[in-house]
């Protein structure tokens, strides 16, 4: 079932449930929606967020290097 098909489904089963599985699936909700809040990304320190900013800007903009690549600079570098 595709997710589209799943909203949908939800949609019109929600006025079909009883009061018992509403409270379930609340609950549940609520949980899952506090644990995706709960990022470790805010406790990181400040340079190392910025740092993960920066990559993350980096590979949207197609500017990466394999590791191939980046083995070969520092193997180069460093006479390995």
């Amino acid at each position: 079932m595709k997710i589209v098909e799943l909203r949908d489904k939800w949609e019109k089963s929600i006025s079909e449930v009883d009061d018992e599985f509403l409270l379930m699936i609340d609950a549940l909700y609520e949980r899952y929606n506090k644990e995706v809040k709960d990022d470790f990304f805010d406790e990181l320190p400040k340079n190392v967020q910025d740092l993960l900013i920066l990559s993350r800007k980096q590979a949207k903009e197609g500017k990466l290097a394999s590791h191939q690549q980046v083995m070969e600079k520092y193997r180069n570098k460093y006479n390995v």
